[in-house]
């Protein structure tokens, strides 16, 4: 969508795929590391980690988190904690997507989500960053997790939400703030 806008955003946008997410954020961590830009410059970071699936029970949430019963329009933003500016960017372009923004997974803390996934070795670079996820679900790191179980109209409202989001990021006057130490009374 960006390639093929004539009009372009005011700042560059990188797109990046992660190695290695299951072996410990290995490629996040790095590129946080050795970053192509200066991380100082880096507005926001959108992770992109399970879009394509509705939540649903499954061993690994039974008992420990309630799941909404109807997830077919919901998407789940985790990191809000750390950057309300970016949170309000999302919720406002999602006026013309109509997803449920949920999230509950900054507040539910049984699964520990918010280390697991590449957003996380940003945050520590003070980098806006959140994880999109559509949630658990049964074939969660199973073989069983197949592209015919993807929700392909659903992914593509994310992505829609993504790139109107992502084009507010890079043309915003002021970057997302980055809050380091939420809910403290020292954060600024």
């Amino acid at each position: 969508a960006f390639a093929t806008n004539p009009v372009k955003p005011k700042r560059s946008i990188l797109f990046v795929v992660f190695a290695a997410e299951e072996r410990g954020l290995l490629g996040a961590f790095y590129l946080a590391a050795h970053p192509v830009r200066p991380l100082t410059t880096t507005r926001a970071m959108i992770n992109f980690d399970m879009i394509g699936r509705d939540e649903k029970p499954s061993p690994q949430t039974d008992g420990l988190i309630d799941i909404p019963a109807d997830t077919s329009n919901r998407l789940n933003l985790i990191g809000a904690a750390y950057s309300p500016d970016y949170q309000k960017t999302v919720a406002k372009a999602n006026g013309d997507v109509g997803l449920v923004l949920d999230d509950r997974f900054d507040h539910e803390y049984a699964l520990n989500v918010f280390f697991r996934s590449d957003q996380f070795p940003f945050v520590l670079h003070n980098v806006p960053a959140f994880w999109w996820f559509t949630g658990f679900h049964p074939d969660y790191h199973h073989p069983s997790d197949t592209a015919e179980k993807i929700d392909y109209p659903k992914m593509a409202k994310i992505l829609k939400l993504a790139y109107l989001s992502t084009w507010q990021f890079a043309n915003e006057a002021t970057p997302p703030r980055f809050v380091s130490h939420p809910g403290s009374q020292s954060a600024p």
